[in-house]
């Protein structure tokens, strides 16, 4: 059965709807993003097979999706390094009170696992982005184009904390303001694993991650 007239205009409109919004899409993936490293080392991050470094507390202008690649990477880096620290004490303090080890897995993940920081705790990823992600410098091709269209707005929001988050950033303006320290960020003087001393193998630490 041949289309009507107003099925093809309806069709011929939805494509261009979705061609907008999947332009602008790849548009703003091109947008540069300022990010900060806080740490005490410098941070490489995999993408497409290729390394890409943050040098220790220094800025760096980057593409936003490699930028998002940074911040989750960080994110999962940091919260996994409370994860650790937390977790050894609570380990050290059973042993003192308790003088024994654990019976099996689910005694320890019970009093030591379920009781330290979870790795997409959004409290914390929200206090790491306000320090690695410094904001937009450049928006690609925005001043270009006036013909742009807002992606749609959802219901219901199916995407990560960490996208949620990486999309609410601002353009930068002269008075925005400077990323935290380090220890207002985590509360400890230092990042680094639990009851050991960084040494040139932390120093040197990579988080391996494809896209």
């Amino acid at each position: 059965m041949p289309k009507t007239l107003a099925q093809e205009q309806f069709e011929l409109k939805h494509a261009t709807e979705m061609e907008i919004a999947t332009r602008e899409l790849m548009r703003r993936s091109h947008d540069l993003i300022r990010v900060y490293n806080p740490l005490d080392h410098s941070f490489r991050f995999m993408y497409d097979r290729f390394w890409h470094t943050v040098p220790a507390k220094s800025y760096k202008d980057m593409e936003r999706y490699l930028a998002y690649k940074f911040f989750k990477n960080i994110c999962d880096f940091m919260i996994g390094q409370q994860i650790t620290k937390k977790g050894t004490e609570l380990k050290a303090l059973r042993e003192k009170q308790m003088g024994q080890q654990f019976l099996d897995h689910y005694e320890e993940n019970v009093q030591i696992w379920d009781r330290v920081p979870k790795i997409n705790d959004p409290d914390l990823i929200a206090q790491i982005r306000k320090t690695v992600l410094i904001g937009v410098v450049e928006e690609y091709g925005a001043y270009e184009e006036e013909f742009e269209q807002p992606v749609p707005e959802q219901k219901f929001d199916s995407r990560s904390v960490h996208e949620q988050m990486f999309d609410s950033l601002s353009v930068l303006s002269s008075d925005s303001p400077l990323p935290a320290s380090i220890e207002e960020l985590t509360g400890q003087t230092e990042v680094k694993p639990a009851s050991e001393e960084v040494d040139k193998q932390t120093l040197e630490k990579e988080v391996i991650s494809e896209a």
